[in-house]
Order: C-alpha cells, then sequence, then structure tokens
C-alpha cells in the first residue's frame, strides 16, 4: 500500500487562508501549512465573521456541534481548521472527504481520502470513500479494489457491500451480490436502496417472488421511487396490467404508466392489450406521448406482416 497514492506528491497548496486581521489571535500559522487544498473556498467567505479557533480540540467541537444541526457546510469549515493543527489526523481526512463527497465535490472528497490513505493505509472509510467515487466516475475496477480492501479491513461497511453487490450482479455472480446485499442490510435495515438491488438481483436470478417481496418492501414500506418503477415492471411482465399501473402512477403519470404496461404487453405477446392501453395513453396525453404512437405503428406493421387485421379502439 506505502506508495500507492503518489497524486500527493504534486499537490502542495494551503490549506486555508486564515482570515485577514485574525492571524494573530490563531494557534497556526496557515502560511506553514502544506498540505491538500480540501476546501471549497466559497466557505471562507460564508463564515468570515467566524472567530479564530484555539485548538484543534476546539475547532471539531465546533465541527460537530455544526453537523449535529445539519450544517454541513459549517461543520467542513471548522473540520478544515481542525486539520491546520495536525495535518496528518487521518480520521479528520476522511471525514472531511465524507462531508465533500455529501457535498458532490468529488473531486475535493478524493484528494482527502488519498490523503487520509497516504498516513493511513488501512483506513477503511477511506478505502471506502476512494472506491464510491471511483464508482461515480466509471473507474469500476479501481473501485473494486479498494472497495474489496475496505470491507477486509472492516467488514461493517454497508455502502461498500452494496456497491460490491451492484459489481458481482453484473459479473452474473448474483449469489455473491445477494450475500453482499444482505450484509448491508444487517448493518443498515433501512437502506431502501440496497433492498431495492437486493430484488433487482433476485429477478436477475430467475427468482420473481423473492423480488417482489423486496420491490414491495422498498416500496411500500419505504417508499422508494426506483422501487416502485421495478414492482410495476415486474406485475406487468407477470400480466399484472392492472396492478403495474396502479404501481407505477406512484412515480410516474398515467400517460407514463399506461406506455410502460403496454411495452410489456407487448413483450408478453398480448397485443390487443398493450393496443388499449397505447390509445388511451395518447387520449391522455397526445402531445408528449409520440413514443405510444410509435409502438401502435409496430404493432400495426407487425399485424400486417404476420397477415392479421388490426383491431382498433
Amino acid at each position: 500500500m506505502p506508495g500507492k497514492y503518489n497524486e500527493l506528491s504534486i499537490i502542495n497548496f494551503c490549506l486555508l487562508g486564515l482570515l485577514s486581521g485574525c492571524a494573530s489571535t490563531s494557534a497556526v500559522d496557515s502560511d506553514k501549512y502544506a498540505g491538500p487544498d480540501l476546501n471549497d473556498k466559497s466557505l471562507d467567505v460564508l463564515f468570515a465573521t467566524e472567530f479564530p479557533v484555539a485548538s484543534e480540540a476546539e475547532a471539531i467541537a465546533q465541527a460537530d456541534q455544526a453537523l449535529q444541526r445539519g450544517e454541513v457546510d459549517r461543520a467542513l469549515f471548522f473540520y478544515v481548521r481542525a486539520l491546520q493543527f495536525q495535518p496528518e489526523n487521518v480520521e479528520l481526512l476522511a471525514r472531511i472527504g465524507e462531508i465533500q463527497m455529501q457535498r458532490n465535490n468529488h473531486d475535493l472528497a478524493r484528494r482527502a481520502f488519498l490523503a487520509a490513505l497516504e498516513y493511513g493505509p488501512t483506513h477503511a472509510r477511506a478505502l471506502e470513500g476512494l472506491g464510491l467515487i471511483y464508482i461515480a466516475e466509471g473507474m469500476h475496477e479501481q473501485a473494486v479494489v479498494e472497495l474489496k480492501l475496505a470491507v477486509a479491513y472492516n467488514d461493517q461497511l454497508w455502502r461498500a457491500h452494496n456497491a460490491l453487490g451492484i459489481y458481482e450482479d453484473k459479473a452474473g455472480n448474483f449469489a455473491a451480490a445477494q450475500l453482499h446485499y444482505d450484509m448491508a442490510l444487517s448493518i443498515n435495515p433501512n437502506a431502501a436502496d440496497v433492498l431495492n438491488n437486493r430484488g433487482y438481483s433476485k429477478l436477475l436470478a430467475g427468482n420473481m417472488d423473492a423480488a417482489m417481496l423486496d420491490f414491495y418492501e422498498a416500496a411500500e414500506n419505504r417508499n422508494f421511487p426506483l422501487a416502485w418503477a421495478n414492482l410495476g415492471k415486474l406485475y406487468a411482465a407477470q400480466g399484472r396490467y392492472s396492478d403495474a399501473i396502479t404501481t407505477y402512477k406512484h412515480v410516474m403519470s398515467e400517460a407514463h404508466a399506461l406506455n410502460n404496461t403496454a411495452n410489456s404487453a407487448i413483450e408478453n405477446g398480448d397485443i390487443a392489450e398493450a393496443k388499449f392501453y397505447l390509445n388511451k395513453a395518447i387520449r391522455l396525453s397526445p402531445t408528449y406521448f409520440p413514443a405510444a404512437e410509435e409502438n401502435l405503428s409496430l404493432i400495426a406493421q407487425r399485424e400486417l406482416d404476420d397477415g392479421s387485421h388490426p383491431v382498433l379502439y
């Protein structure tokens, strides 16, 4: 692991300039700090009236209190100030990375995780965070390496298990994927996205009844939008078209629900039902559903090719 995170060798920026006129009251001279730039500079302006902190403990206390109040930006501001007192604080670097990731600032999050791993190569949450950043950036092979290391050092990281489950599903290893989802749910039973992912994995494995239970739980009891859509598609695939439409309508317009249900009816070979739902979708939203009209045209062409007479509604 040492030497793996060489990206830090090219980063040598001042972390956070102390406020003009206040430097003399701070215990740290910011001009002497050299480390990765982990802060959004807009926060310096936003919290320009804050008094300087005298110690790492004081800065962390301010940050923790802000985080408890849901003031994420203020918490980040004070965590970065705390880092000035101890730039090699691995736990603090990882926490900053997690907050930056929460703020969708992947570049600064990556810098924080890499810095944490430079000082603590086995820090599991930093490995997890870096892996999740790599996934978001489409760097899946690198992500898997970091995530597997993360759960090897700490198997209680539910986000890492969820991400590894998705990876295993894409590789066709459904049993392995579901083990990761099971582990993630044992750690965080309320994770609706994991429950939905496990349902989809079961669907891929051909276990439709078990998939339906997971989708239903994630949709009905946790109101997870993607689970509603997946449950609707599953109902439609089973020919339960009325149930599909009712389910789809939790997360989309009726016209959209009708069009989606019609698509499944076409796949099922239920052409009469498909045409009924498509025509109804067009009546509800003629302007916004060219897809429904296109599907009707495809059905009509298929029927002509088969020598059958189109049935109009």
